[in-house]
């Protein structure tokens, strides 16, 4: 299935049938739960809601991400070799990637399972918030790092979905080390952001439980950032790719100062 176009269909054309839908669902609960009890019901009865279906989600972030390069190639990209290529990288894993979750999509049963904006789901449209915010960018040098954050964001998916054992790879349980010397320091905070979202303070999430280790958690191969706190020191964040292997655990190492 290939992106021919960027015109969007499913989700947005039927937003008014949905909304309409779900102001009736809204008023069916509440008259029913005024009404009292109601008592069992098999899955699958009409006040269920069907299971959420995120295929049109993903198509429409890898349709915004194929016109957004080629508007880069039309522009800075037909005198700057660099941004071309760039640009024909994230092109090319987007593709690559529009196809394997096509597969996945069409051989997975649909579930509740699926959130409504899942961490790959999300990562793919931050990529596409940084290529939207350089669309009018003048500066060769802030557009090349912006396309090099991108491009390197969607290799390293693409990457870890070739060499992924289930012929997707979209999630690896991360667990993270702190250390001093070589050696474990417990009672830090570790926190990650996607690389490219790092200037938004609302997209900063932090691992389960102090380290050393932390818990694990899942997340979407890609490029990140990462630092950790303790009392009254925050360290420099590092740039870190997470995934490109196939592996599905993951166990990383952060360096903290000594006491």
């Amino acid at each position: 299935m290939k992106l021919f176009s960027t015109r969007v269909r499913g989700p947005l054309f039927w937003r008014p049938v949905f909304f309409g839908a779900g102001f009736f669902f809204l008023i069916f609960t509440c008259a029913t739960l005024q009404a009292g009890p109601i008592g069992l019901h098999r899955y699958g009865s009409p006040i269920d809601p069907p299971p959420y279906n995120p295929q049109p989600d993903y198509w429409h972030e890898f349709a915004i991400m194929k016109a957004a390069t080629e508007k880069l190639l039309a522009t800075i990209g037909a005198t700057n070799a660099e941004a071309a290529q760039l640009s024909q990288q994230t092109q090319t894993n987007a593709q690559f990637l529009h196809d394997k979750w096509d597969v996945w999509f069409n051989t997975h049963v649909r579930s509740q399972k699926y959130a409504r904006d899942d961490a790959y789901l999300a990562a793919l449209k931050a990529d596409n918030w940084q290529l939207y915010k350089i669309r009018n960018e003048k500066d060769a040098a802030k557009i090349l790092a912006v396309l090099h954050g991108v491009a390197t964001d969607m290799q390293i998916k693409a990457d870890n979905c070739r060499n992924s054992g289930d012929g997707l790879g979209k999630e690896i349980k991360v667990k993270v080390h702190t250390k001093a010397n070589g050696q474990e320091a417990s009672g830090y905070e570790v926190f990650f952001v996607s690389e490219g979202m790092f200037d938004v303070n609302s997209a900063h999430d932090r691992f389960p439980r102090q380290s050393s280790p932390t818990d694990e958690k899942i997340l979407p191969p890609g490029s990140y950032k990462l630092w950790t706190r303790k009392d009254k020191f925050t360290s420099e964040p590092v740039a870190m790719g997470i995934g490109g292997h196939g592996e599905t655990r993951l166990e990383v190492d952060l360096t903290v100062p000594t006491k």
